[in-house]
């Protein structure tokens, strides 16, 4: 029988249900399933070993999430000796493309620095923008400059609230106050979409508050998240959430994407069963 090895932190701190809605979705499609903490990997006698057994025995490993930040780089080293293709999301994947950089094409104007005056200089030719934390999550200090508000102190005090590390400045698109829609996919298929319509006209995490309703992309909208699709799963990437303002790329989460709950919230159906159908499908 197929094994899956579920690599997954502390479910006390969970900000979604993937770690149970998953691995049972799994074991519905007849595989067993071994759960164990992102630590457990570890060097014994030159070999590398998860969960105290030979990774060769697991059929497929899936690293849920990033785990402790102090061990994160060590671990994922660790399972870089392992075959890309043992992996749902393989480790370089995750290390490399979760974040807001990587389809800068398809992005709104975008510009990166740990410079807050080199920001400002670009918030002061005009129009409105939303500055960001690059490695922010859940809407946490995303603040909206409209034209002509920034300043040099206000800058600087979003940089130092964030660590003092890089800051994106992205030109502020208003249809996001219609709502940003999260596409769910896996394998190289699209499973679902919603929509999320922010409560403030520009946060549509619904960890800040914004409305979760159930959609369908355009035809446009779904041609450029089939596009991100196929780059994704060429890159490595079995499950991620593609979110996106008409055809503009707003962000990609590869690591432990939320949206399974809320479409089951929402539809009555339980997608997870298509997850681990195109995950199990895609591996010939």
């Amino acid at each position: 029988m197929p094994e899956l090895l579920l690599l997954c932190g502390d479910p006390a701190k969970a900000r979604n249900d993937n770690h149970r809605r998953l691995p049972s979705a799994f074991e519905r499609a007849g595989w067993d399933v071994c759960r164990a903490d992102h630590d457990a990997v570890e060097i014994t006698g030159n070999r590398l070993r998860i969960a105290d057994r030979d990774p060769d025995e697991f059929t497929l490993i899936w690293v849920l999430g990033f785990g402790q930040q102090v061990t994160f780089f060590d671990r994922l080293q660790l399972l870089e000796q392992l075959p890309p293709g043992r992996f749902v999301t393989s480790p370089h994947a995750l290390a490399s493309l979760h974040g807001k950089h990587r389809w800068l094409r398809l992005m709104p104007e975008t510009h990166t620095s740990t410079r807050p005056e080199r920001l400002l200089a670009v918030l002061a030719g005009g129009g409105d923008w939303v500055v960001k934390p690059t490695a922010g999550s859940y809407g946490r200090d995303v603040t909206l400059f409209p034209a002509g508000t920034a300043t040099l102190a206000g800058v600087q005090a979003l940089w130092r609230a964030t660590g003092c590390g890089y800051l994106m400045a992205q030109r502020y698109l208003p249809a996001v106050a219609d709502g940003e829609k999260r596409t769910l996919v896996a394998g190289r298929r699209i499973v679902a979409s919603y929509l999320r319509i922010p409560a403030d006209g520009l946060k549509a995490n619904l960890a800040a508050g914004s409305q979760a309703m159930a959609t369908c992309l355009s035809t446009d909208e779904q041609a450029l998240v089939t596009s991100i699709c196929e780059e994704l799963a060429s890159l490595g990437v079995g499950f991620a959430a593609v979110d996106t303002v008409g055809t503009h790329l707003m962000e990609v989460n590869v690591a432990n994407p939320g949206g399974l709950e809320t479409l089951h919230r929402l539809t009555g159906r339980d997608y997870s069963d298509d997850v681990v159908r195109a995950i199990i499908d895609a591996r010939g």
